[in-house]
C-alpha cells in the first residue's frame, strides 16, 4: 500500500479539496497561486514549505525499500513506490503509479505513471489519475472559477469560440478538468463549478482537430458510466431551480450562457448523438423526482435526464429564449465581450428535442408540455431569424456581420430543422387521435381504381383496427410493438397475418401521404418473407399431429421417422417445402459470445443421401447443404409435445449460432445423429432444458421436432429493427418517397443535394477529361449546369448519355440512373465517384447487390487511383487488391488503439461472466453434489443419521484416521470425511476378501443382487459356511493369507474376529431413513441413500440456481451489449477515415447499428434495381444528402423465398409487390430518370433483341460493329426451334429440365471448344432458365471440361439437392474448376445468377416445351414470362447468342415480348429447326445440324466434313412421341430443305 502523506508535505499539482480546489479553465494570473512549494489556499491559509524527503529506516519516504537496498524489487512494474538505489538519485526505468512527492525523477503524486512517460493511457478518461508529461502543467492553468474573484471572472469567461461557449480544451486537459468532479462525494458549491463542469463537457467537438473519435467516444463512456459521478452533476445542473440570462457573476444563479446550454451542447454534439454507446445515451427514467435519483444512479441515461427533468427543461429554455428575445441579444450584459450566437442557441435546442423524441418514442405524447414549447420555438426561431435577416440588423448576434448570402443559408437550414420537430409533434398528435378510428385511408391511382374498391371490401386493418380484434397476441397497430421474432400464438394462428397493400391507394390504417405509412408497408411484407417459412411447417406440423394416430401422411411418416424434406401444397396453389428433424435431444448449455444462452442439441440425420457413404462423405454432403440448410443464423422452431393433446404443445423460436465447421464434424462423426447449437428468443425453453438436463439424460419428457426457415435471420434482423426504431420524420427525401396523389411523380420538381445549396458552392470537373481542361460547375446556377454539359459531351471521357446522366445526378438529390445492359453502368458510377471524392463530397455509403460487383467497383477506383481511403465490409472478397481493405485487415494493421483496448476490457469481463454461468450451468446438470453441501443438508434435515455418520465404531474411526495418504482405486484420491469414507464403503472393504480370494463359482449372498453391488463385497460368510466349496489349493492359500492379516488387523485394535459384511438391500423410503445405524448398511444402500440426499439437495438448491441463472443471463446480456458497443465504436474509428465504404445489402444490414455514427453523405446503390426497397430505407439516415440509384429496373428484380409477395404471382402480385425495387417504383411513378443509350457488349444482331422489344433509343458503339464472326459457325444469332417436351410432372412451381437441351448443348460447348479460340473463362457460357436444367448440364459436361459455377447456384443446387436426397451426384464446388483440362472452362449459370456479368458465346436453354399433341396447349412459358429474366438472357452475349426453345410456345403465350422475338427472328431467318454449322477453313462447307449425336461425328476436331457425309441412319434426337411440326414452313421458319437450297446458292 502507498505511504500516507504526512503532516506538512505539498498537495500535488490540482491542489486538495481542503485547499486549492483543482484545474479551471484559462485561469490566467489568479491560477498561478499555487506555487510548486505548497503556496496559499482560497481561505489565504499558509502550509509550511517542505524540507526535504523523511526517512524513514535510512529510506528516502515514497522509495521502495528492496529497491534501495538490493537493487531488485519481487513486486517488478506493480510496485507502488519508486526505484532507486541508495546512493544513487536517479531512478530506474519502472515509474511507481503510486503518489509521489513531486522531487523525485518519478511522475509527481496523482499522475499517471504511463501517461507521464509515454503521452498515452490505456484507461483515458477511465483513468483516476492525472495525465501530465514530464515539466507540464495540468492544462487547466489554476485555480477554480469559483475561487476566482469577480474582476478577475469576467474577462477569463469572454473567451469565446465559433459556437458562444468557451473555449475549448484538449482532451488531456478536460480529463484533468473532470478528474475532481468524477469523485463520488464532490458536490457543486458554487454555479462556477458549473461552468467548469459544463465546458469541459462541451469542448468535446468533433470539428475541433485536437479531438478524435476515440477521444469523444472514451468522454461519453465515462460521463455516462453509472460508478461515476457525471450523471448526478448534469442533473443537478438541469434541475437547478434559477437559469438567468444575466447571471452576471452571481454565485447562485446558473449563467444560460455559460452553464446551461454549454450542457445541452454535449447532449447534441456528434459524439453523443453519433455514438453506438447507447446504453449512455438512452434508458427507462421517471418523471417522478423520488426514483429519480436512483435511476440515475444506476442507468447510464443521458437523454434519461432529459426525460426525468423535462418540465423543468422547457420553463427554463422558455424562460431565458423570451428574456433574450425582449432584450435583442443573447448576450450576458454582466460579462464583457460574451456574445452568444443565436443560430448555436436554437440549432442546440432543436437537436436535443429531436433526439429525446428518437430515443423515447413517446417522448411527445407523455410530456404535455412538448407539443407547445416545440409550437413556441418555432415562433421565437421565426421572431430572431427576421431580426437578423433585417435590413437593419434589430438583433445583437454575430451573424449580422455575415453577408446576406450566408444569413439566409444558415437561417434556411435552421429553418428545416425547426419545421421538421412540428412536423415530428404533429405526426405523434395525429396517431394519438387516429387510434380510435378504424376506417382505412386511401387514394386510388387511376390504374388500381377497381382493384382498391375490391380490396377495401374486404380489409382488415391490424391490431384494434380490426373489428373483431387483434389475430394473435402480436397483432399490433404500430409496427414498433411488433416482436420481430414469431410468437407461438402467432404460428398457431389460424387467421392469415395482417399484410398492406403495397399499391398507391391501397387501404391502410395511416395515412396515404405519411412516411410512417411507407415504413409500416415495408416492415410488415419484410418480416412475413421471414416469418413466412417457419410459420408454413409449424402448421402443417400442427395439422398432422391433430389427425388420428390410424391415419397415416407423407408428413406424419416424416414425423414418426427420421424426418427429412416435406413438399406439398398450400390452399391448393402454392407449393410448401421444408424439412423437419426428428428426435429432439439436449447434451449441453453453454454460452455463445453474440447470442447468449445456447443449447447444444442432436436430432435424427434425415435418411437418403445426409446419411450415405462413409464419414467423408457425409461430411463433403454438409458441406455444402449447411449452406442453405441448418445454416449458422438461420431461424428455426422447436415444437415441444410434453405427451399429453394438441394443447400441450409449446413453440420455442431460436438462432442456431453452431457454424457450418461443428455440422459437418458431427455428421462425419455419426451417420445417423446431428448435432449444432440453438439460441432460444426467450428464457421458458433454457429453463425446460436446464430441468430437462438436471435429470439426467433418461428418458426424454415428451416428443420434440425442430423446423427451420431456409434463409438467414441475422440477414434480415438489423432491416427490421431499424424500419422499427427510425423516425419516420427523420428520412430525407420523403417528399419523393412517399406516393403522391395518384400515384404521379411526372410533376415533381427535384432539388440541389443539400452541400450543394451552400452559398458560392461549385464543383471541379476536370477530373473527367484526359487532357487539362478546367470545367467548374455552380449547381445552382442554371447557365453553368448548360455550359458543364456541352464541355463534358465534347471533351469528356464519357459519352453524350453518360454526360447527361452525370451532370443530371449531381445537381439532383435523388438521382435514378438506368443501365441498359452493355451501357456501362459500372463504369458512369466510377467516374461519378471520381468527381464527388475530388470535390471532397463524403463520406459516401457504396451498397452493391453482389461481392463480385462490390470488388470490381472497388478495384476499378483504386486501379484509378481514384482514392484509397475505402473500407471494405465483409470477408468474401475474391480479389486480392481489395482484401487489403477489408475492415478486418485494416483493424489488423492499425494494432490496438484505446478503444479496442477499452473493447477488449468489456470482452474480458463478458468471458468472465460466460466462465460463471457455465460452471453454474455445470452445477445444476451435474448427478453429483458436493459432500460439504451434502453433510451440511444431513445436519440439518437428518441429524441423528448425522451424528452416526460422524460417530462410527471405534475400529471404524482408527480405519479413517489410518486412510491418509490412501489411494482410492476408483476416485483415486483418499477419503476427504467420514461422509466419503462412508459412501466409498472403505469399512467394508477391509472386512471383504479382495475378488481374486473369493471362492470360483459362487454366487451373490442370500437376498443380494448383483445389480450395484460392488463385486468386492463381503462374501467372507459364504467362505466359512459348513459345505462350501473350498475350489482349488491356490485359493486356499491366498485365502488364509488374507484372513491372517485381516484378524492380525483386528486383533491390534482389540476386536475379535472379521465383522460381518452388510449386504442388505432396502429401499429409501422402506428403511434407511429410519435406520440410523449408517454403518451397518451395505455398500447399495449407502449409495442410495446418498443419491436421495443429493437429489434433495438439488431440488432444494434448483430455485436459488435458477434465479442466479437468470440474473446471469441478464448481466450476460448486458455485458454483451457492452463489448458488442464498444467493439462497433472501434470499428467506427476506422470507418470515420473512409471516404467510400462498401458493402454488399448483406454487409449493410451489419452496418445499419453504425450507419447514424458514420453519418454518410452520399448513398450510392449499383444494381438498384435488384435490392429491396426496405433495405434501402433501413440504410437512409439523416446525414445522407444525396441519394444516387444506378441499375435498371427492366432487368432482374430482387429474390424472394415467398413467391406469393411477388410481383410475377398471378394473384397477389399486383397488391403486394414486395419484389419491385424502390428505382422501379419510383420511375414506374415517373420520377425523372437519366438513362445510357450507348452500348459496348453486343454485336447489332444480339442487341436487336432487346431494342425492338424493351430499349427503343438504344444505340450501338462502334466497337461492337467489329466483332468477328463467331468461328464455326452459319450465324451469329440463332434460335432451333424444336418440339421436344420438358421432362417432369406439371407442378409448376418444380425446377424443369429438358434432355434435348442438354444433350444439344453438350455437343454445342464441346463444338466451341474444339475451334481453339474460346477455351479462356467466359468465353463460353451456359445460360439455363431453371435450375434443374442446370444440374442435368453439369453432370453431362462434368466428365468433358472445367466447369465454373457460380457461388449462389452452388449454394441452391446443394439446397435442391438436400431436399431431393438425390443420390449419386458428386461434390459441389461453387467458383472451383470441377474437371480435367483448366484450360477448357465454361460457366454455367442460372439467368437469376448471371446479371451485370457477360460471355463471348452464349448457349441459351429455356427449358419449358409442350412438345408435341393436343395436351401442348395447356402449357405455360413459366418464369419466361418475366421481361426482366428474358431481357437478361438475350443481353449476356457479347459475339454469338443461341436459344434452344419452343418457338410456338413463346409466340403463342401471353408474353408480348417474346412475341416480337420469335417474329422479328423468323423475319431475320435466324430461327428454324436445324443449327448451320461452317467449317472455318473451309467456309463453302456448310451442315445442318437438328439434333444431339451429330455435330461430334460430323466435326470430331472442329473441322466440318461435307454434307454428304451425313447418313439417313444419323437421325435427329426426340423425345417420344415426337412428330415433325409442318408449321415451320409456313410461319416463314427456314425448313431442313430450304437450308439446304440456300446453302447451295
Amino acid at each position: 500500500m502507498p505511504r500516507k502523506r504526512e503532516a506538512g508535505q505539498s498537495h500535488p499539482k490540482g491542489g486538495c479539496k481542503n485547499g486549492v480546489a483543482g484545474p479551471s479553465i484559462n485561469a490566467g494570473p489568479a491560477g498561478a497561486a499555487v506555487s510548486k512549494a505548497g503556496g496559499s489556499n482560497a481561505k489565504g491559509s499558509t502550509r509550511k514549505p517542505r524540507q526535504g524527503p523523511k526517512k524513514k529506516n535510512g529510506v528516502p519516504h515514497n522509495v521502495c525499500n528492496e529497491f534501495y537496498n538490493w537493487g531488485k524489487c519481487r513486486r517488478g512494474v506493480q510496485c507502488k513506490f519508486e526505484h532507486r538505489r541508495a546512493g544513487n538519485m536517479s531512478s530506474s526505468p519502472h515509474i511507481a503509479h503510486g503518489h509521489q512527492n513531486g522531487h523525485g525523477s518519478g511522475p509527481p503524486r496523482d499522475v499517471c505513471p504511463q501517461y507521464y512517460n509515454t503521452g498515452e493511457c490505456d484507461r483515458s478518461f477511465d483513468c483516476k489519475h492525472k495525465h501530465l508529461r514530464a515539466n507540464e502543467n495540468d492544462g487547466s492553468n489554476g485555480a477554480s472559477l469559483r475561487q476566482v474573484p469577480r474582476p478577475v471572472a469576467a474577462p477569463l469567461l469572454a473567451q469565446v469560440q465559433k459556437s458562444g461557449l468557451l473555449e475549448h480544451l484538449e482532451p488531456k486537459q478536460v480529463h484533468n478538468t473532470l478528474h475532481r468532479f468524477l469523485q463520488d462525494d464532490f458536490k457543486f458549491k458554487t454555479v462556477f463549478d458549473m461552468y467548469v463542469f459544463a465546458a469541459a463537457l462541451s469542448s468535446a467537438d468533433a470539428d475541433d482537430p485536437k479531438w478524435n473519435l476515440s477521444d469523444g467516444q472514451l468522454l461519453l463512456a465515462t460521463v455516462g458510466d453509472t460508478d461515476k459521478n457525471a450523471l448526478v452533476l448534469i442533473d443537478a445542473i438541469l434541475r437547478h431551480e434559477t437559469v438567468s440570462v444575466t447571471a452576471g457573476g452571481s454565485k447562485t444563479i446558473v449563467s444560460f450562457q455559460r452553464g446551461y446550454l454549454p450542457l445541452l451542447h454535449y447532449l447534441a454534439s456528434t459524439y453523443v448523438l453519433r455514438s453506438t454507446l447507447h446504453r449512455c445515451v438512452k434508458s427507462v427514467s421517471n418523471s417522478l423526482r423520488d426514483t429519480a435519483i436512483v435511476l440515475i444512479h444506476r442507468s447510464s441515461a443521458l437523454y434519461g435526464l432529459v426525460d426525468s427533468n423535462f418540465e423543468r427543461i422547457a420553463a427554463t429554455l422558455e424562460t431565458c429564449i423570451q428574456a433574450s428575445l425582449q432584450r435583442k441579444s443573447f448576450r450576458d450584459s454582466d460579462v464583457v465581450g460574451h456574445t452568444l450566437p443565436g443560430a448555436s442557441v436554437f440549432r442546440t435546442i432543436t437537436t436535443c428535442l429531436e433526439q429525446f423524441a428518437l430515443r423515447f418514442r413517446r417522448a411527445i405524447t407523455s410530456h404535455p408540455s412538448f407539443a407547445p414549447f416545440v409550437r413556441k420555438l418555432l415562433e421565437w426561431f421565426t421572431e430572431w431569424s427576421d431580426a437578423v435577416n433585417a435590413a437593419h440588423h434589430a438583433f445583437d448576434d454575430p451573424i449580422c456581420s455575415t453577408d446576406a448570402d450566408q444569413k439566409r443559408f444558415v437561417t434556411s437550414q435552421l429553418r428545416k430543422s425547426v419545421l421538421s420537430l412540428v412536423n415530428l409533434v404533429e405526426q405523434a398528435e395525429g396517431h394519438t387521435t387516429r387510434i380510435e378510428r378504424s376506417t382505412p385511408t386511401q387514394i386510388p391511382e387511376e390504374n388500381n381504381v377497381a382493384l382498391v374498391q375490391e380490396l377495401l371490401k374486404s380489409y382488415e386493418g391490424p391490431g384494434r383496427y380490426r373489428p373483431q380484434g387483434p389475430r394473435h397476441d402480436n397483432d399490433f397497430e404500430m409496427i414498433q410493438d411488433v416482436k420481430i421474432v414469431p410468437t407461438q400464438d402467432e404460428l398457431c394462428a389460424d387467421l392469415p397475418p395482417y399484410l398492406p397493400a403495397n399499391l398507391p391507394g391501397g387501404p391502410h390504417h395511416l395515412p396515404w401521404d405519411s412516411v410512417s405509412r411507407l415504413f409500416d408497408i415495408q416492415f410488415r411484407l419484410l418480416r412475413e418473407e421471414l416469418v413466412a417459412p417457419i410459420r408454413t411447417p409449424v402448421l402443417h406440423i400442427m395439422q398432422a399431429l391433430r389427425q388420428p394416430p390410424a391415419r397415416t401422411t407423407p408428413l406424419s411418416k416424416l414425423l414418426h421417422g427420421d424426418g427429412g424434406n416435406y413438399r406439398g401444397s398450400q390452399d391448393g396453389a402454392d407449393s410448401v417445402d421444408f424439412s423437419v428433424y426428428t428426435d429432439i435431444d439436449f447434451h449441453f448449455m453453454g454460452c455463445d459470445t453474440h447470442h447468449g444462452v445456447a443449447v447444444e442439441v442432436s436430432m435424427n440425420t434425415p435418411t437418403g443421401k445426409p446419411r450415405q457413404g462413409g464419414s467423408q462423405a457425409r461430411a463433403a454432403y454438409w458441406q455444402e447443404a449447411g449452406k442453405k440448410r441448418l445454416m449458422q443464423g438461420g431461424l428455426v422452431a422447436l415444437i415441444w409435445q410434453s405427451g399429453g393433446p394438441v394443447q400441450d404443445i409449446k413453440i420455442y423460436t431460436g438462432v442456431i449460432t453452431s457454424p457450418l465447421d461443428d455440422l459437418v464434424k458431427s455428421a462425419r462423426k455419426s451417420p445417423t445423429r446431428l448435432r449444432l447449437r440453438i439460441s432460444f428468443s426467450d428464457s421458458e425453453p433454457n429453463m425446460r432444458v436446464l430441468t430437462n438436463l438436471q435429470h439426467g439424460r433418461g428418458p426424454t419428457e415428451g416428443v420434440r421436432y425442430l423446423v427451420e426457415a431456409p434463409m438467414m435471420f441475422e440477414a434480415l434482423r438489423p432491416f427490421l429493427e431499424t424500419l422499427q426504431k427510425t423516425l419516420p420524420s427523420s428520412i430525407p427525401f420523403s417528399r419523393y418517397l412517399v406516393s403522391p396523389k395518384g400515384g404521379n411523380l411526372r410533376e415533381m420538381d427535384i432539388q440541389l443535394p443539400a452541400y450543394a445549396t451552400r452559398p458560392g458552392y461549385s464543383m471541379d470537373l476536370s477530373c473527367l477529361f484526359d487532357l487539362p481542361m478546367q470545367c467548374v460547375l455552380r449547381p445552382s446556377d442554371p447557365a453553368s449546369v448548360d455550359t458543364t454539359r456541352t464541355k463534358l459531351k465534347n471533351g469528356s471521357r464519357l459519352d453524350e448519355t453518360q454526360a447527361d446522366a452525370l451532370l443530371d445526378t449531381l445537381i439532383s438529390e435523388i438521382s435514378l440512373v438506368q443501365g441498359p445492359p452493355g451501357t456501362g453502368k459500372s463504369y458512369s458510377g466510377v467516374e461519378l465517384l471520381r468527381v464527388l471524392i475530388t470535390n471532397k463530397v463524403g463520406p459516401i455509403l457504396l451498397i452493391a447487390f453482389t461481392n463480385h460487383a462490390l470488388d470490381h467497383l472497388l478495384r476499378d477506383i483504386l486501379d484509378k487511383k481514384i482514392t484509397t481511403k475505402i473500407v471494405r465490409l465483409g470477408s468474401r472478397s475474391s480479389d486480392e487488391k481489395v482484401m487489403d481493405y477489408t475492415l478486418f485487415n485494416l483493424q489488423q494493421k492499425r494494432g490496438r488503439t484505446n478503444l479496442s483496448k477499452a473493447a477488449g476490457r468489456e470482452f474480458r469481463n463478458l468471458k468472465l461472466l460466460e466462465e460463471n454461468m457455465e460452471g453454474l450451468i455445470a452445477d445444476v446438470v451435474t448427478r453429483n453434489v458436493n459432500n460439504n453441501d451434502l453433510m451440511r443438508h444431513v445436519a440439518a434435515a437428518y441429524p441423528t443419521h448425522h451424528y452416526k455418520i460422524n460417530n462410527p465404531e471405534f475400529w471404524i474411526q482408527n480405519l479413517y484416521n489410518e486412510s491418509e495418504g490412501w489411494e482410492d482405486a476408483q476416485s483415486g484420491s483418499a477419503p476427504t470425511s467420514l461422509l466419503d469414507f462412508w459412501i466409498k464403503g472403505h469399512d467394508i472393504q477391509l472386512i471383504t476378501p479382495p475378488k481374486d480370494v473369493q471362492a470360483p463359482g459362487k454366487g451373490e449372498p442370500k437376498g443380494a443382487s448383483s445389480k450395484g453391488v460392488d463385486p468386492r463385497d463381503n462374501r467372507f460368510q459364504q467362505l466359512d459356511t459348513p459345505g462350501a466349496e473350498t475350489g482349488s489349493s491356490d485359493y486356499q492359500e491366498k485365502y488364509k493369507a488374507w484372513k491372517v492379516d485381516a484378524l492380525g488387523f483386528f486383533k491390534q485394535i482389540g476386536v475379535n474376529g472379521i465383522p460381518n459384511a452388510p449386504s442388505t438391500l432396502r429401499a429409501v423410503s422402506d428403511g434407511l431413513l429410519k435406520d440410523y445405524d449408517v454403518w451397518r448398511m451395505s455398500l447399495p444402500e449407502r449409495r442410495d441413500l446418498r443419491d436421495f440426499w443429493g437429489q434433495e439437495v438439488r431440488s432444494k438448491s434448483y430455485t436459488k440456481q435458477t434465479a442466479e441463472f437468470q440474473r446471469l443471463s441478464e448481466r450476460h446480456a448486458k455485458a454483451r451489449k457492452r463489448w458488442e458497443e464498444m467493439a462497433e465504436q472501434a470499428k467506427l474509428e476506422i470507418l470515420s477515415k473512409a471516404e467510400i465504404i462498401g458493402c454488399t445489402t448483406n454487409g449493410a444490414a451489419k452496418l445499419t447499428s453504425l450507419l447514424a455514427s458514420l453519418a454518410p453523405r452520399v448513398l450510392l446503390v449499383e444494381e438498384a434495381g435488384q435490392v429491396l426497397e426496405a433495405h434501402i430505407l433501413a440504410s437512409l439516415v439523416p446525414s445522407i444528402e444525396h441519394m444516387i440509384l444506378i441499375g435498371d429496373p427492366l432487368q432482374l428484380r430482387p429474390t424472394l423465398t415467398n413467391y406469393y409477395l411477388s410481383m410475377d404471382h398471378p394473384e397477389y402480385g399486383p397488391i403486394y409487390r414486395f419484389d419491385q425495387s424502390l428505382m422501379e417504383r419510383l420511375a414506374f411513378s415517373g420520377l425523372r430518370m437519366s438513362r445510357l443509350d450507348t452500348q459496348r457488349r453486343m454485336r447489332p444482331a444480339i442487341s436487336d433483341l432487346i431494342r425492338s422489344t424493351l430499349y427503343p433509343t438504344l444505340e450501338d458503339n462502334p466497337n461492337v460493329l467489329e466483332y468477328p464472326r463467331v468461328r464455326g459457325m452459319l450465324q451469329d444469332v440463332f434460335f432451333m426451334d424444336h418440339r421436344n417436351a420438358e421432362d417432369g410432372g406439371g407442378n409448376e412451381s418444380a425446377s424443369k429440365s429438358n434432355s434435348f437441351e442438354v444433350a444439344m448443348i453438350k455437343d454445342l460447348v464441346m463444338y466451341f471448344l474444339r475451334q481453339g479460340t474460346y477455351s479462356q473463362e467466359g468465353d463460353i457460357v451456359v445460360l439455363c432458365a431453371y435450375l434443374g436444367q442446370l444440374v442435368k448440364i453439369r453432370k453431362a459436361l462434368a466428365h468433358e471440361v472445367t466447369i465454373v459455377i457460380d457461388e449462389r447456384d452452388a449454394i441452391q443446387l446443394a439446397d435442391d439437392e438436400a431436399q431431393e436426397n438425390i443420390a449419386g451426384g458428386e461434390k459441389l464446388q461453387g467458383n472451383i474448376a470441377k474437371q480435367v483440362e483448366v484450360t477448357r472452362r465454361v460457366l454455367l449459370r442460372t439467368v437469376d445468377n448471371f446479371q451485370g456479368e457477360e460471355g463471348t458465346i452464349v448457349i441459351l436453354s429455356l427449358v419449358r416445351n409442350s412438345g408435341v399433341g393436343e395436351e401442348r396447349r395447356n402449357k405455360g412459358i413459366g418464369f419466361l414470362r418475366s421481361i426482366n429474366r428474358t431481357n437478361v438472357a438475350l443481353s449476356r452475349a457479347k459475339h454469338g447468342l443461341y436459344i434452344l426453345g419452343n418457338a410456338q410456345d413463346l409466340s403463342s403465350s401471353r408474353s408480348t415480348m417474346w412475341r416480337t422475338i420469335v417474329r422479328n427472328l423468323t423475319e431475320q431467318g435466324r430461327l428454324g429447326p436445324a443449327l448451320s454449322v461452317a467449317c472455318h477453313r473451309h467456309p463453302e462447307t456448310v451442315t445442318v445440324i437438328t439434333g444431339p449425336g451429330q455435330l461430334p461425328l460430323n466435326s470430331p476436331d472442329g473441322v466440318i466434313q461435307t454434307m454428304s457425309t451425313i447418313s439417313q441412319s444419323d437421325a435427329p434426337f426426340h423425345a417420344p412421341g415426337y412428330v415433325p411440326d409442318p408449321t415451320h414452313a409456313k410461319s416463314g421458319a427456314l425448313t431442313h430443305a430450304a437450308l439446304a437450297q440456300r446453302q447451295s446458292q
